[in-house]
């Protein structure tokens, strides 16, 4: 058994893409890219992971980048893209050190990950980071949501599972978390075992203490005006429609001014 004070490596990892299972139809998916379209290419990915939007994109002609803090996320979407013909360019940076040698037209931050960033600090840095990485008239979009933690305390329980094609083994995850509602944040742990002919014959937990924050809609707002961007609104859910002020899924965009 192994324990770490990380999210993203390892075994989360690895079997990242078996335990989402088809994610084709995710409404994410179409959302971004119409945004894509409709800004302008070149295209940032940002928290890219093993480029579930990525590698898509750019198998519909997309030029796009891809920038993760983990490692081990980055290796995944390298496989796949070597598997599919690809050859994207990737980077390992956090995205509040985001320090690139491009300028981007659009830059997305999909699956909420903007509020893995849980002190303000490193939030308002990642959008100044956001914000001189876009070429003049670039648009931001990122995704949100807003926890309504009931209970305060969730104990293990299984988040999902699935058939290792090598093998037939059983790849299963647990997931705990903690809220600190008064600072709005979550700590968060997984349990991952691998599981041959019934017995567990590997385990490995991740801990992330805190692992994320959120932010109301007006507050996310608010945040990236503050940055410095233009024409700040926010759609609710991936639909292009305006976001209300208690919406719980919900897209900022913001522009940096040309």
């Amino acid at each position: 058994m192994s324990e770490e004070n990380i999210e993203y490596r390892g075994m989360i990892a690895t079997y990242w893409d078996l335990l989402r299972g088809d994610t084709s139809k995710w409404s994410s998916r179409p959302y971004f890219l119409q945004i894509i379209k409709e800004s302008g290419e070149p295209a940032l990915d940002v928290a890219c992971g093993t480029g579930r939007l990525l590698l898509d994109y750019m198998q519909e002609g997309v030029n796009i980048d891809g920038v993760d803090i983990s490692p081990d996320m980055i290796a995944v979407a390298r496989e796949k893209a070597e598997a599919a013909g690809l050859q994207p360019t990737l980077f390992v940076q956090p995205m509040q050190e985001l320090d690139l040698p491009d300028r981007y037209q659009t830059i997305i931050v999909p699956s909420s990950s903007f509020l893995h960033l849980t002190r303000i600090d490193d939030a308002r840095q990642a959008l100044g980071r956001f914000y001189e990485h876009l070429l003049p008239g670039g648009q931001l979009a990122m995704s949100m949501r807003v926890m309504d933690p009931d209970p305060v305390e969730v104990d293990w329980e299984i988040d999902s599972e699935a058939t290792r094609p090598s093998d037939g083994a059983m790849i299963r995850r647990w997931f705990r978390c903690r809220y600190d509602v008064a600072n709005r944040l979550q700590d968060t742990e997984d349990r991952y075992e691998i599981i041959q002919e019934g017995v567990i014959t590997r385990t490995e937990i991740y801990a992330a203490s805190p692992s994320l924050t959120w932010y109301p809609v007006n507050e996310a707002l608010d945040l990236v005006r503050e940055a410095g961007f233009s024409e700040v609104k926010a759609h609710a859910d991936f639909e292009f429609v305006p976001a209300p002020a208690d919406e719980t899924s919900y897209i900022v965009l913001g522009k940096r001014p040309g």
